[in-house]
């Protein structure tokens, strides 16, 4: 029986006119509204203009949890944007409803599609493993950074970014530092910190004085607040291993009396459009999801064309410190 525009209203919890204006049209916009509309109705199996006739090109799928915000819209927006200048079609493939055994089902997308980008910032190093003995020298690419992985990798150089935000706070003439964390299960996370933490140990003059462990939400760095409060830390330089963490951090801290640089300096990591528009503007490493989307879709299409795989091969996307008010001292 045929799926129904109905079903995939259901699914996507938009209204069946949204879906319905989404799936006629002939030129696929770009949101994340419609690109959990196209998930839903490829999951389905209900036809879609934007699912016409690829066979000469290469089409890749992006699988993923789609979620809301700037962060997952900017990086929709690198890999479709990096598709206009290829001869590669992206699509995007909701994980949300597979994340209980996602290595089969990223081998069975394997049979769909010519290659597949991962970001699955939970995914461990055993998992990427059991994906490449699965697919073979199938082209797959992670677009998260981690160490030994079976499969290459393009990803912001998210250590180098760390070090960085270290490096500023010294300059800026701060020697005790804190640091609010991602999860533990996010190896961007730990590149985030290690980096930072490894510019604090290179320097004898330098401390790591305090540290949170986060989850890159803005809850947790009102949390992180709390427990910075009860130390009665002073004269201390905050890195928050996202932009999410220093806001919920920055906005606890000052309804609390708090005033920012002078009673902390503080810096995020993502580089989200409302570093600008938050007092005071927050310094955070920038990351540029277009030279992202470009490479990760050179390195699939390379491996297209050549018929195999480098296992294991790493390209980092450069990122840089947009310094603000938060740390101008």
């Amino acid at each position: 029986m045929r799926a129904t525009l109905k079903q995939v209203s259901d699914d996507t919890g938009l209204s069946i006119a949204t879906v319905s204006r989404a799936l006629r049209r002939k030129k696929r916009r770009y949101s994340v509204n419609e690109e959990k509309i196209y998930a839903a109705a490829r999951k389905l199996g209900y036809p879609f203009i934007g699912e016409s006739d690829t066979s000469d090109k290469t089409t890749i799928a992006l699988v993923t949890e789609i979620r809301q915000g700037e962060f997952y819209s900017s990086l929709f927006h690198g890999l479709h944007s990096a598709t206009r200048e290829s001869k590669s079609d992206i699509v995007f493939v909701n994980v949300d409803d597979q994340l209980d055994n996602p290595v089969d089902f990223i081998i069975k997308l394997s049979k769909k599609y010519s290659g597949i980008c991962l970001f699955l910032p939970g995914l461990d190093k055993d998992s990427y493993t059991a994906i490449k003995e699965g697919v073979g020298t199938y082209p797959i690419v992670s677009l998260i950074p981690g160490k030994n992985l079976k499969v290459d990798t393009v990803s912001f150089d998210s250590y180098s970014g760390g070090y960085m935000v270290a490096k500023h706070f010294e300059e800026v003439g701060y020697t005790n530092m804190g640091i609010i964390t991602g999860p533990k299960n996010v190896m961007d996370s730990s590149f985030r910190k290690n980096g930072f933490v490894d510019h604090i140990n290179e320097r004898k003059s330098l401390n790591l004085s305090w540290s949170f462990e986060g989850d890159f939400s803005s809850e947790a760095g009102s949390k992180a607040f709390l427990d910075f409060k009860e130390k009665k830390l002073k004269k201390i330089a905050i890195f928050g291993c996202n932009d999410h963490s220093c806001f919920g951090f920055m906005k606890a801290a000052t309804e609390n009396g708090y005033t920012i640089p002078e009673d902390f300096i503080i810096a995020g990591f993502d580089n989200l459009s409302f570093c600008e528009s938050i007092t005071p503007e927050l310094t955070s490493v920038s990351t540029n999801f277009g030279s992202l989307g470009k490479q990760a879709i050179r390195t699939i299409e390379n491996m297209v064309s050549e018929k195999e795989g480098i296992i294991g091969q790493v390209s980092m996307i450069p990122v840089r410190i947009i310094i603000r008010n938060s740390t101008k001292v």
